[in-house]
């Protein structure tokens, strides 16, 4: 059941309830007018909200408000807020069976834009032409007034609803918003021309004439709706051409994200999306969200809703909500899930979120036809992911190998020369280690240089990069930092290995480690990559006979 008690249901309530009431309050004053043209003037009404004009992108514009016009300047303001608000109620919610709320609200927001126009314009001396057998032109600056004001408040009056509608900022809302305006002011001056046949046809042939204009302008209403459902098929073709060939070229996961966020703007806009991908135990987590906090939902696991629901079906659901979706800024209405699948095997899926309207089938379509290349752009993604971190990482470590370590150090120097940022260098050799290799096997040394590995990534700084240089040694670079700073995160490195209990691979034998380190900082111990190692290298080696010295003294 929908709650009444956020704002969007109280301003269409209010909208939708205030201008019925208003019309009611009106027709007291309703006076005679013919019955055979308002009949044909109401029956247009409802065949053009019926068929309303569809916009590539979506939504529609419908062309009754010629008809209104025609309505005003014949019979007043009454007959016409009555020919707009039944062809509404009958033609957009009853043959369309749209949601009530909204169809209330239109019909309201209908009632009070005529009432006010038809009142602004009467006050300043628009009256409706009296019957005669030629033509009569009625005050054009009366006319445009007449269209100006209700071209502006039922504009202002739907922005409200369809800020209420949707999650995004209000700067970013009336970018959008003003977009939209030239297309609507397009469908006005449309009506508008279309009225002015009418009215002429109708003051030369009387009821014949009106029927024979009324009759043009529904051809012209169904020949603007074939066109744009050929251009919106048009776009859609465009769309699908583009973004399929963008998808089969993805290498990157990061890419695959980004052409599926330009499908959903393009073919499907919504107020939230994200793509989960499937885990073990079917596991759906989010891994990619454009969404008012995307930070929080970001790896949350679909429960049980449409996400989980169209993972096990296969096929396309539509619900009211997705709990993984829902924050306490941002609570959808309507879900659109959508599996991802490739070579028959469950890749993800994508769910769309919005504020009020729901999903057309010309949205599931075209969503459904990319669900196969998105899965396989993720799917490569995936792959180029794993063989770029297999390329780039040391496997028993699990920290980044040489050749990563060295093509990095070539960037962090020509970077510091460029910048004239300090940059450091930290080379690490573990004392004595070839003795417990040598005693206690390979298996032990290798569950040692793991411990020390994550001790390392441990002791250093977030923004350093530590990787393992060769056998027991490993080096790490520390971007920005000067002596004092990088001889700290040395020290800070050897105290934390020396805390560390190091054991084998059964927990049962602990060894005792040291390790020597040198120090290196751009550009006072060199300006080339191959200078800097030299010189930790140095410095690395001179404290490492030192320790020799020293424990040989211990041992002695």
């Amino acid at each position: 059941m929908k709650s009444w008690c956020s704002p969007q249901r109280l301003y269409i309530l209010l909208v939708g309830v205030g201008g019925i009431v208003a019309l009611g309050m009106a027709l007291p004053q309703w006076e005679p007018v013919p019955v055979l043209p308002m009949a044909l003037m109401l029956g247009a009404a409802i065949l053009m909200d019926a068929y309303p004009l569809p916009m590539p992108g979506g939504g529609a514009m419908s062309l009754t408000f010629g008809v209104t016009l025609t309505a005003q300047l014949l019979y007043g303001t009454l007959p016409a807020a009555l020919v707009n608000v039944l062809g509404n109620v009958i033609g957009y919610g009853l043959l369309n069976r749209r949601p009530w709320d909204r169809t209330l609200f239109n019909a309201g927001q209908f009632a009070l834009t005529i009432l006010t126009a038809g009142a602004v314009a009467t006050r300043m001396g628009l009256r409706p032409l009296p019957a005669s057998t030629g033509i009569s032109v009625p005050p054009l600056d009366l006319v445009f007034i007449y269209v100006g004001v209700y071209w502006v408040m039922n504009n202002a009056l739907v922005g409200v609803a369809l800020y209420f509608h949707q999650a995004h900022s209000i700067r970013e809302f009336l970018r959008v918003f003003f977009r939209w305006l030239p297309v609507d002011g397009l469908s006005t001056a449309i009506a508008v021309a279309a009225h002015a046949v009418v009215m002429i046809a109708y003051q030369s042939y009387g009821v014949t004439g009106m029927a024979a204009g009324l009759t043009l302008f529904l051809m012209v209403n169904y020949l603007l709706r074939l066109h744009m459902r050929l251009v919106e098929a048009h776009h859609d073709l465009q769309s699908l051409y583009e973004i399929t060939k963008g998808l089969a070229g993805v290498l990157e996961l990061a890419d695959a994200f980004r052409w599926i966020a330009r499908a959903v703007h393009q073919l499907a806009p919504a107020d939230a999306f994200a793509v989960y991908l499937a885990e073990d135990e079917d596991v759906l987590r989010v891994q990619y969200a454009a969404h008012p906090d995307a930070a929080a939902i970001r790896g949350r696991v679909a429960g049980d809703g449409a996400v989980r629901l169209a993972a096990s079906s296969r096929q396309v659901v539509e619900q009211v909500e997705e709990l993984s979706l829902v924050t306490e800024s941002f609570r959808p209405t309507r879900v659109l899930a959508v599996p991802l699948s490739a070579d028959e095997r469950l890749v993800g899926c994508l769910c769309l979120a919005r504020r009020g309207r729901g999903f057309g089938d010309r949205e599931r379509r075209l969503l459904s036809i990319l669900s196969s290349p998105m899965a396989l752009a993720i799917q490569t993604g995936l792959i180029y992911g794993r063989t770029q971190t297999m390329a780039h990482t040391d496997p028993m470590t699990g920290l980044y190998n040489y050749r990563y370590f060295s093509m990095r150090l070539r960037e962090a120097v020509r970077r510091a020369s460029a910048s004239g940022q300090p940059l450091a260098l930290i080379l690490i050799d573990l004392d004595e280690f070839s003795d417990i290799n040598n005693q206690f096997g390979h298996p032990a040394g290798d569950e040692v240089l793991r411990q020390f590995a994550q001790v390392l990534r441990s002791s250093v700084r977030q923004q350093d990069i530590v990787a393992r240089y060769a056998g027991d040694e490993f080096v790490a670079i520390l971007p920005g930092a000067r002596r004092e700073e990088a001889e700290a995160v040395a020290e800070r490195i050897r105290e934390a290995v020396l805390r560390h209990r190091f054991t084998d691979p059964t927990g049962q034998i602990v060894f005792p480690l040291r390790c020597s380190l040198g120090v290196a900082v751009y550009p006072f111990d060199g300006v080339s990559d191959e200078d800097l190692i030299a010189a930790a290298d140095r410095n690395m080696f001179r404290q490492k006979r030192h320790h020799f010295e020293r424990y040989r003294r211990e041992r002695a």
